[in-house]
């Protein structure tokens, strides 16, 4: 019984190996991906003054979805230029990036709330 159950458990290594180096290297890929996700393009958030001190992402700037219309030039007049924009929800985000449409600006997405960046790995 003793030999039955080593030459199962002896059949079975290479298939846990596998699944563990599967699951590392997908874990991987899911950090490289958010990495490369923050590195492209200018990281705006809009949420207010305050909130932005409470915390924010590394090299974003401010820019309050109140005020996107009036300081973008400040930033980019490239509008093609790769926009990324968050805030708490996403909602803020959402009307900033459609006021940007209306100016042009053809490169621009909503990455939702800050929070959810975090929890994707985006710092």
């Amino acid at each position: 019984m003793k030999k039955l159950f080593s030459i199962l458990l002896i059949s079975m290594l290479p298939i846990l190996t596998a699944n563990a180096t599967d699951k590392a290297a997908t874990t991987a890929a899911a950090l490289e991906k958010s990495q490369t996700i923050k590195n492209a393009g200018i990281w705006i958030d809009v949420r207010s003054p305050e909130e932005f001190a409470e915390g924010h992402l590394e090299d974003a700037i401010n820019i309050p979805h109140d005020q996107i219309v009036a300081k973008i030039t400040e930033i980019s007049v490239d509008k093609n230029a790769p926009l990324n924009l968050y805030c708490r929800s996403g909602r803020r985000a959402e009307n900033a990036l459609q006021e940007l449409r209306k100016l042009g600006y053809t490169n621009v997405i909503n990455h939702g709330g800050y929070q959810e960046l975090l929890s994707k790995g985006v710092r």
